[in-house]
This record gives structure tokens, C-alpha cells and sequence, in this order.
């Protein structure tokens, strides 16, 4: 929702096989700011005993690939593919990032991992109920819960206020 308005469609899917998820998130949005806006969004993720071993993200814009990315867990690091491109990244077990904020409440969580970023962010409680996750370029992302299943995502960015709305 932009505006109050209807720009797009977002499917998430979850699915478990023993002691593995795989999460998908695919979305496309339509609008207008200056002039036409499509972007088309799909994010995946891998977890095995609540470690994340994979994630993948592409992102389109107009047509145009603005975002073509991959982690993978190799030898007890991760290491990330991006314009074919490796690099290794020190950090932690990831336990969780933003695509894993759509299936499950942090209530325990201080720090989400954001791909895009990559690097750990900050997550807090908002005043609203809501775990709120500010960037460091000053946009954020407020999650919502409903007996511990997420039903809104805000987003506010320097240009622009937009929400997901999920419905089940």
C-alpha cells in the first residue's frame, strides 16, 4: 500500500522438512512517483538447525537487474556472490534476516542480519507494538505481529511511507 492505494503483490512461502526451512518471498509493485515504477523482487532462504545456509535475492527495476545476489555457509563461513564476485563474510551464525521476520516473531532477537546491507542491524521494540529496525542510511522498517505471526511491515524511506498489509 502506497498512498492508501493498492501498488502490488507479495507471496511468501514457507517450507519445512525435518530440520530444514526454505523461505521465498516474491513481489512485484507498480506505481507512480515521476514516472512508471515495476519492481519485481524475489528473495529465498535456506535455514538447517536454525543456521542460515543459503539466501539468494534479485531485484528488478523497469526491467533492469538492480540486484543479483547469493550467501552460501562453505566450511564455516559464509561467503557471498554478488556480480560474480566472491567474498567471504566474517560474522556470526545467522540465525535470522529480514525475509525470516515474515514467519516468525523476534521476540528474542537484538540483531536481525539484512543481506543487502550485509551486516547485523539493530532490532528494537517501537513504542506501537512493532519491531522496529532503523538502517544506517535513516529508513526503516517496522514488523508487526498477531499472535506471533507478522501482519504488517511498514517502510519509511527518505522519498516514501509504504506498508505490507499480509493477509492469510
Amino acid at each position: 500500500m502506497f498512498s492508501g492505494n493498492d501498488i502490488g503483490w507479495l507471496r511468501l512461502e514457507k517450507n519445512d522438512n525435518g530440520n530444514k526451512s526454505d523461505l521465498l518471498l516474491i513481489s512485484e509493485i507498480k506505481t507512480r512517483l515521476l514516472f512508471p515504477i515495476r519492481v519485481f523482487s524475489k528473495e529465498t532462504s535456506t535455514y538447517e538447525n536454525g543456521k542460515l545456509i543459503y539466501s539468494s535475492q534479485f531485484r528488478e527495476t523497469n526491467g533492469k537487474t538492480n540486484l543479483n545476489k547469493e550467501i552460501r555457509f562453505v566450511e564455516n563461513e559464509y561467503e557471498i556472490l554478488e556480480n560474480d564476485k566472491k567474498t567471504k563474510l566474517s560474522c556470526p551464525k545467522i540465525d535470522t534476516n529480514l525475509l525470516s521476520l515474515f514467519f516468525q516473531e523476534p521476540k528474542n532477537a537484538e540483531e536481525v542480519y539484512c543481506e543487502n546491507q550485509q551486516r547485523f542491524i539493530k532490532l528494537s521494540k517501537a513504542d506501537d507494538g512493532g519491531y522496529r529496525m532503523k538502517f544506517p542510511n535513516g529508513n526503516y522498517n517496522c514488523y508487526y505481529y498477531k499472535e506471533g505471526i507478522c501482519v504488517k511491515v511498514k517502510m519509511q524511506h527518505k522519498f516514501y511511507i509504504a506498508e505490507i498489509i499480509i493477509k492469510y
